[in-house]
């Protein structure tokens, strides 16, 4: 197979190889080359008129565009985030023509985590250093660092991590309020074993209220604080903060592991670095797989509320009743009259250099293939930015697409394992929960094998269903249970930054 036609109702068609002027192409004589990833069209296609891939918008014709020509940014004028031409989102009345297909298996995962005393279940059963101001970072990640590499018995799967961040001091209130809802949440992990807060002692977000904030939430955990002021400097604070460290991972390595079952998910979904494959493969696999986890009793965050603008009418279609439903659409469109404000067009931003390379033409297109990743279940909830998820099923978190900036968001949320689908590459991965990658094309994923751990490829070539693409994940899922080190782990990434909501003061 040469090309991919999504759906019968779409006038283009995605090239799965690179493609040569005059070939019939799915009974379409092409009418100049067209690179891998790219699309054409596969019927004339007016000035003004809808492009449609997916069966939905991705866009309009800014020229007439023939059968067999090349559709992109050039002659694909782009309906939504566009600021430059529009002050308000755009009515685009369009419906949802097919019913979605849930899939099921028959198999069920078997477990290991860490049991924690109100029910969660962690994949893993680190302590956290965590600075709650950016003056911090270098005492908390000398304290981290002291402890790695000294004499201090860990394993892989307890162990002590850090993150480091410029955030905590000169923010708003409400921006304030959103640093220590992620840095709670992060530290409430149930990943996390225990925590140490490390303040300078004078920062908008005080160590001592994150701690106290932590302990309020999970009060089971092992939490401290000091502040690097008090304490009498730098090197007194690294001295103190190694001794408590030290004291968290000696209890921590007591803890024994126990069964569990997909019910124990919260599985966070990302794509990051995207190509055209991404909704071709990697996406509607790992949708394979965030069906069958809800199914069977567990819960999905899809996030990346910028990636949405285009298909929340397919979202609120799912909704489980009208509140939800408005909240969907309310969510994407309120980001999207923000993304307008701006007074600029959103590709560039978001797609990406990189995702218009790789042949993504607008945020619609992008949208379209970014939904797949969350399956078809029933939308359950609507929960702002690092907001606790509270329920099962299929929840809507409000994030940026920023890759980090939604891992985090999500991390605090309470996700205890994320799978991450790339169809550029990236070695992205959160200090406190296993990101499991999955590459949408064997092309990314032979280059970058050393940060990328499954690859949807198969599904293009032919040599895998999105079922069986799907069931791997969760075969990985099972393994990182049971100890099983994901590449992102293996490269110590511990990638972290938090949503900022205006300009620091």
């Amino acid at each position: 197979m040469k090309a991919i036609h999504v759906n019968r109702l779409d006038n283009v068609a995605t090239a799965l190889e690179p493609l040569r002027k005059g070939d019939m192409v799915l009974e379409t004589k092409l009418a100049e080359d067209i690179r891998r990833g790219h699309k054409f069209a596969t019927a004339d296609i007016p000035k003004g008129m809808p492009i449609i891939k997916y069966a939905a918008h991705i866009g309009l014709a800014g020229c007439d565009i023939k059968a067999g020509e090349w559709v992109h940014v050039h002659n694909l004028e782009g309906e939504r985030g566009r600021g430059d031409t529009d002050h308000a989102v755009r009515a685009i009345q369009q419906g949802v023509h097919e019913q979605p297909t849930i899939a099921h298996s028959a198999e069920k995962y078997q477990l290991r985590g860490y049991r924690r005393a109100d029910g969660s279940f962690g994949f893993r059963n680190h302590i956290l250093v965590l600075p709650s101001v950016h003056c911090a970072n270098k005492v908390a990640e000398r304290i981290a660092n002291t402890v790695l590499y000294s004499d201090a018995e860990r394993t892989r799967e307890t162990s002590v991590v850090y993150v480091t961040h410029p955030h905590g001091c000169s923010e708003l209130a409400y921006d304030a309020a959103q640093t220590k809802r992620v840095f709670v949440g992060t530290g409430a992990n149930p990943n996390v074993y225990g925590v140490l807060v490390v303040g300078l002692g004078c920062e908008g977000v005080p160590a001592q209220a994150v701690a106290q904030e932590i302990q309020r939430l999970v009060p089971y955990k092992k939490v401290a604080y000091l502040t690097i002021q008090e304490s009498g400097g730098v090197e007194k604070s690294v001295a103190q903060g190694v001794r408590l460290v030290r004291e968290m991972l000696a209890e921590a390595l007591l803890a024994k592991k126990s069964e569990g079952s997909l019910a124990d998910v919260v599985l966070g979904t990302e794509c990051g670095g995207s190509d055209s494959f991404s909704g071709l493969s990697a996406n509607p696999s790992l949708g394979v797989a965030s069906d069958i986890v809800i199914g069977q009793g567990g819960s999905v965050i899809l996030a990346e509320t910028t990636e949405l603008i285009g298909a929340e009418h397919i979202l609120a279609e799912r909704a489980a009743n009208p509140a939800v439903r408005q909240a969907v659409l309310d969510t994407v469109q309120g980001f999207e009259q923000a993304v307008i404000e701006a007074h600029a067009d959103i590709r560039g931003a978001n797609p990406s250099p990189g995702n218009i390379e790789g042949g993504l033409s607008s945020i619609e297109e992008k949208s379209l293939g970014c939904i797949y990743k969350a399956g078809n279940q029933p939308v359950l909830a609507v929960k702002g930015y690092a907001e606790q998820i509270s329920g099962k099923g299929l929840t809507l978190m409000n994030t940026p697409g920023n890759d980090i900036e939604q891992l985090s968001g999500m991390v605090a949320g309470g996700c205890n394992i994320c799978v991450f689908t790339t169809g550029r590459g990236t070695p992205t991965g959160s200090p406190v929960t296993p990101t499991i990658k999955m590459a949408s094309n064997s092309a990314v994923f032979d280059t970058m094998r050393d940060a990328i751990d499954l690859n949807a490829g198969t599904v293009l070539e032919g040599k895998k269903s999105l079922q069986e693409a799907g069931e791997e994940i969760l075969e990985f899922i099972a393994a990182v249970s049971q100890g099983t080190f994901t590449r992102a782990e293996m490269n110590g990434q511990n990638d972290f930054s938090i949503w900022r909501l205006a300009t620091t003061v």
